[in-house]
């Protein structure tokens, strides 16, 4: 699901024959506390807000998602998983390496994590292991895990789930539903407050996975042969059906980027071509689709030439604007627009008069908040006086405004 990777990324750099180890997603927050630049200095592109300094201190971090559109979820090696907001306060969900961060709830309330741990063999109410199973599907091989989720305001830490170890915890906008992922035989009740639980209809490897804005359904990415979507909606007259995405994918670099509050939801698709013995993206499409009399309908709304850049990370919202950061010099955040064919560059390494060396958005989670008008990212630079033959950048949390105009 988006938003639930835990992946670490290690760069590393050489500058003047000496190696450095760029930490791409690199450790948890020394907060900034009330200092004048993160309290809403300007840059030429608009406000912006330094969040955290020296965010894990060298050692390795990922920023997870947005909790609501005013906090941030981060796991880190150092720290912990913590929740962070803008004021540079901060809690600890959990220390416990074994504690696998799914995301938060849409109001920011809760957090929401998996015990991995206290994983064990999957076994039905008759004995039976999912690969005995021939009866019910295509049978499964793994474990299920305790689900929790963890209260901000209060520090209430409850178990309230279980799922199985391909599954995850997605709660609806209204906050009335969880989506624990593909059905096992295995459950708990759950306590105050209580969430409907549901389950998805068919046997679906599934990833970046979004609720319609009305909680009635979800749409999702199905891996396997190819890639295809996946689409159900819950209740009396619901549905569960999966259409191939080789029409506008040849199935290969779709990735399903977010839905809006029309029900429409985003895909963007990246063509390759081969040159000396190297596949490289050089256009990016973008379509806007959507669910007809159960059938799935799409348009192009617009496309990229990526051969001036190379994208490390990127998001389409839900107004057709492309952000991406990457390039030769990593020096500038991009946005295009619909209709458009030029990247303007909407934040770049420097900030007041304060010089960074890189700057970059976030690959594995959205950088833009869930109500399109803040961006996460990070500027980076190397210590003044480093020791020793390795050392790291100094990465520096900061959230953009998005401007409309």
């Amino acid at each position: 699901m988006k938003g639930s990777y835990n992946n670490r990324i290690f760069i590393v750099v050489v500058l003047s024959g000496m190696l450095f180890s760029f930490a791409a997603l690199n450790g948890c927050a020394r907060l900034n506390q009330g200092s004048e630049e993160g309290t809403g200095a300007k840059n030429k592109m608009g406000k912006e807000m330094l969040v955290a300094k020296d965010i894990g201190g060298g050692l390795p971090f990922g920023v997870i998602e947005w909790c609501g559109n005013a906090s941030l979820l981060i796991d880190s090696d150092k720290f912990g998983k913590e929740w962070v907001d803008f004021n540079g306060n901060k809690v600890t969900v959990s220390t416990k390496e074994t504690d696998h961060l799914i995301g938060c709830t849409p109001d920011g309330k809760w957090v929401l994590y998996a015990d991995w741990q206290n994983a064990r063999e999957y076994k039905d109410k008759q004995g039976r292991t999912p690969e005995n199973i021939v009866d019910e599907g295509p049978g499964w091989h793994g474990s299920v895990s305790d689900l929790y989720r963890y209260e901000i305001a209060t520090g209430i830490r409850q178990k309230f789930a279980v799922v199985r170890d391909d599954s995850a915890g997605l709660v609806s906008p209204d906050g009335l539903k969880v989506l624990l992922g593909n059905r096992h035989d295995w459950d708990i009740e759950m306590p105050e407050p209580r969430w409907e639980k549901v389950w998805l209809t068919n046997e679906w490897l599934y990833g970046n996975t979004f609720w319609f804005a009305d909680s009635s359904g979800i749409v999702t990415m199905i891996w396997g042969n190819g890639y295809s979507l996946g689409v159900e909606v819950f209740g009396e007259n619901g549905f569960a059906k999966e259409f191939s995405l080789e029409e506008i994918g040849k199935g290969r670099n779709v990735v399903l980027e977010g839905v809006d509050k029309e029900e429409r939801f985003y895909l963007t698709t990246a063509e390759e071509t081969r040159t000396d013995k190297v596949w490289a993206r050089t256009r990016y499409n973008f379509f806007r689709c959507a669910i007809k009399d159960k059938e799935l309908v799409c348009e192009k709304i617009n496309e990229f030439d990526n051969r001036k850049y190379d994208i490390s990370s990127s998001e389409l919202l839900a107004n057709g604007d492309f952000i991406f950061s990457g390039g030769e010099d990593n020096s500038c955040i991009r946005r295009i627009r619909p209709g458009q064919t030029n990247a303007e560059c909407i934040a770049d390494t420097q900030y007041g008069d304060n010089a960074y060396e890189v700057i970059h958005s976030f690959t594995f989670y959205p950088s833009v908040s869930p109500d399109g008008k803040r961006m996460a990212f990070e500027r980076g630079k190397m210590p003044s006086k480093p020791g020793g033959r390795f050392y790291y950048y100094q990465l520096d949390l900061f959230v953009k405004e998005l401007s409309e105009d």
